[in-house]
């Protein structure tokens, strides 16, 4: 299991940040090995993922937002292949911009679990990274 969690803070107001951050298109973009999705409804969708390994099949990974609660939180739930990751983030108003709180616990299982040993923690700082990354990227655009 990995539990990571941090702040960050975007030149943007929080309508405008929690629409980027519970957009599909955008959560799909800022992970990397999505060679698609599909959105089934506003609450759920898909996403199929080409784990970067020799002879490794696309898996389907299964995305929900638990909890919403508009401009302030919401929680996400992403599910398949091994993987059970949770996320929340809470949001508030910070001058002209927006302050963002925000935690994930991971589960993996199966072969999943015995390949990510002590590297889980490093590795999902790194992916809460890129999802900023692709949230700025919006922001920008």
């Amino acid at each position: 299991m990995a539990h990571v969690s941090g702040e960050h803070r975007f030149a943007a107001p929080p309508a405008r940040v929690y629409e980027l951050l519970t957009d599909p298109d955008v959560i799909a973009s800022g992970i990397p090995a999505v060679r698609s999705h599909r959105i089934v409804d506003d609450d759920h969708w898909n996403a199929k993922v080409k784990p970067p390994l020799p002879l490794a099949p696309s898996v389907t990974i299964h995305f929900e937002v638990l909890d919403r609660r508009d401009d302030q939180h919401a929680a996400l739930h992403a599910h398949g292949a091994g993987a059970d990751a949770t996320s929340t983030f809470d949001l508030a108003p910070d001058g002209d911009g927006t302050l963002m709180r925000w935690e994930t616990e991971i589960h993996l299982s199966g072969i999943l679990d015995r390949f990510a040993g002590s590297s889980l923690d490093a590795a999902a700082q790194r992916q809460a990274a890129r999802m900023l990354d692709a949230v700025e990227r919006r922001l920008a655009s």
